[in-house]
């Protein structure tokens, strides 16, 4: 865990770092709660922003490596691309096991079959945050209540704000979304 926290700060700023460690730490207390792996929740969270700071060029290094394709990889979603490179990332770095790396994957757009480690990170992802607001509020409570019904208003705020600059949420975010609200 040190040598990750290492490699993260030579890789992120002050900010995003910090930012790291909060996701880590309360992904461990959502693990807690659901009775999912804590050391698996920390390092999800911890490194679950590895390449997010990735310049264009080392981005299209791992997508040429991989041969990656698809809508993800073009500009509309330059912000999410991160997730699915740092699971290459720690796949091939540091050799993590797959639900790590599909907790990392998953903690942007996520998709229909997740883990409850991947809401667990998704979800910690949105809650870890200095500011506070309304919302944001609303979506600790419910973490702690029904992780499901959080991944849930989590989707429902992200959607409002890409409609409010005029975008649309992914495909994949979307199938999620109204799976969520038909389970009710």
């Amino acid at each position: 865990i040190e040598e990750y926290k290492l490699l993260l700060q030579s890789r992120l700023n002050d900010k995003r770092y910090h930012h790291s460690l909060c996701v880590a730490n309360e992904a461990v207390r959502l693990a807690e709660k659901y009775g999912a792996n804590k050391e698996k929740a920390y390092i999800a969270g911890l490194v679950h922003d590895i390449a997010k700071e990735f310049s264009d060029e080392e981005n299209e290094k791992w997508i040429k490596k991989y041969n990656l394709t698809g809508d993800i990889f073009s500009d509309e979603y330059k912000n999410v691309i991160h997730s699915f490179i740092g699971a290459l990332v720690i796949k091939e770095w540091y050799e993590m096991e797959e639900e790590i790396c599909n907790a990392v994957r998953n903690h942007t757009l996520g998709n229909i079959s997740m883990t409850e480690l991947d809401k667990i990170i998704f979800v910690a992802d949105k809650i870890a945050r200095r500011v506070s607001n309304p919302i944001i509020e609303e979506e600790r409570k419910l973490a702690y209540q029904d992780i499901n019904k959080a991944l849930e208003l989590c989707f429902k705020v992200q959607e409002q704000k890409l409609q409010e600059k005029g975008k649309k949420m992914h495909p994949i975010s979307l199938e999620l979304l109204r799976l969520l609200e038909t389970n009710k």
